[in-house]
């Protein structure tokens, strides 16, 4: 099954033949709904019910309605107030906050933010007003990075260990315990730039030298495939047949490869 799309807010503005402006002004004004895949995308059964809309949500935040509604008069003045009594997206939220983005969500991860009380997906002013006392006290707790993926992680330890560091030595830090997540984004895990500093050369050395080890004497599906003379599928049919699986990263142990049954010459 083909996975639904989803869209960003240059996406979703071409989608819908407008502007990028145009959809977050009517994000704001809470003429389209908060984006609804990880906070930042708009899914496709959202932005579906959006293209018979596109003339209203214009004629509010198109470019010439946009600066009657911002130049200071009745009319702009009342749709001000309006705006004012909506509840708030998480973008909205950190604005309101003078929080970063990433911080939103990782304070809420870590429940220092309640969940949205309107709708699921926004906070009321109600809420919102009740954290304003605790805007600082989030931005100490969370710092003002907010950390690094795996693939960045990996980079960053590289650099400074000067060792061959790839992603998979992070995953296996990480589950081994000496790095521990401080967040996560978009169900990644996320490592904050202290905590890899801090790890032992020693420690990351014995992970890498691991891993480089399994890879010398590991082979690929089609390595193996082609090691024995045989076909992609025949491999992978034999291999089921006898208990044969692969192990990290995907590989298959090269001897218990050779000893498969069958091996032509």
């Amino acid at each position: 099954m083909a996975k639904e799309r989803a869209f960003g807010p240059h996406q979703l503005a071409e989608w819908l033949g407008i502007e990028p402006r145009h959809v977050r002004r009517a994000e704001t004004r809470g003429l389209i709904p908060p984006p609804d895949v990880g906070d930042e995308r708009w899914s496709e059964g959202v932005a579906k019910t959006l293209p018979d809309r596109v003339e209203e949500i214009l004629s509010v935040v198109g470019d010439e309605n946009y600066a009657k509604a911002s130049d200071g008069g009745k009319a702009g003045a009342g749709r001000r107030k309006a705006v004012m009594g909506d509840a708030l997206g998480p973008h909205q939220l950190a604005s309101e906050l003078e929080l970063q983005r990433w911080q939103v969500g990782r304070a809420g991860q870590l429940g220092m933010i309640p969940p949205p009380d309107v709708d699921g997906k926004r906070w009321s002013r109600e809420v919102v007003d009740g954290l304003r006392g605790e805007a600082e006290r989030i931005r100490e707790t969370l710092g003002d990075h907010p950390g690094l993926g795996s693939i960045d992680a990996a980079k960053r330890l590289a650099e400074r260990t000067e060792l061959e560091v790839e992603r998979e030595d992070v995953r296996v830090l990480a589950e081994e315990g000496p790095l521990r997540p401080v967040g996560e984004f978009r169900g990644y895990p996320m490592f904050s730039l202290e905590s890899l500093d801090g790890l032992d050369r020693e420690r990351v050395a014995a992970v890498v030298g691991e891993r480089q080890r399994w890879i010398e004497r590991s082979v690929t599906a089609k390595e193996a495939a082609a090691l024995l003379g045989w076909s992609a599928g025949k491999f992978e049919v034999t291999a089921e047949r006898h208990g044969l699986v692969p192990g990290r990263l995907g590989r298959y142990d090269r001897a218990e490869v050779e000893g498969l049954p069958g091996r032509e010459g």
